[in-house]
């Protein structure tokens, strides 16, 4: 976990300014290229060990199999996962990327505008399949029950899994 990378809404928001502007781009030249894109960033992930590939760290509703491990440390919840999906983990380090460093509070309720006009305006459900597509909102929705979890039970132990 690296701790230099908290950061705040506005850093998120710009993250997806950049990325989505990237992402358009590219697809503007060629969907291949758009999801060459997807590819290499998800390359950049981490394997999680086989034991954090549990049952609370799977994303359901995903045809792929999507993990989500959360840590807490000095307020700031950090996010690592991994996908058997090219495309699907391209996405995942998207939000990974995005949402990591924030405080609990900020993803749970400064996050979703930003998560839904990403969508909107690369038109995730267009370059994917529907399943694909949904595995998105999915991957979404499990980082905010686990930042909820981190703030209802007070974070829990600095580093903890």
């Amino acid at each position: 976990m690296d701790t230099n990378m908290t950061k705040d809404l506005a850093a998120m928001h710009g993250y997806f300014d950049e990325i989505t502007e990237e992402l358009l781009m590219l697809r503007e030249i060629d969907n291949l290229e758009m999801y060459r894109l997807l590819t290499d960033l998800g390359k950049e992930l981490k394997e999680l060990s086989p034991e954090e590939c549990t049952e609370e760290n799977y994303v359901y509703g995903c045809i792929s199999n999507v993990y989500i491990v959360d840590e807490y440390d000095q307020g700031r919840i950090f996010y690592r996962g991994n996908s058997d999906a090219h495309v699907v983990r391209g996405y995942l380090a998207i939000l990974l990327n995005a949402l990591s460093g924030l405080t609990p509070e900020d993803v749970i309720t400064g996050t979703k505008e930003a998560v839904e006009a990403f969508a909107r305006k690369t038109d995730l459900k267009a370059s994917l399949t529907p399943n694909r597509a949904n595995a998105f909102g999915n991957i979404y929705k499990l980082m905010v029950e686990k930042a909820a979890r981190r703030l209802a039970g007070g974070g829990g132990n600095p580093g903890s899994v």
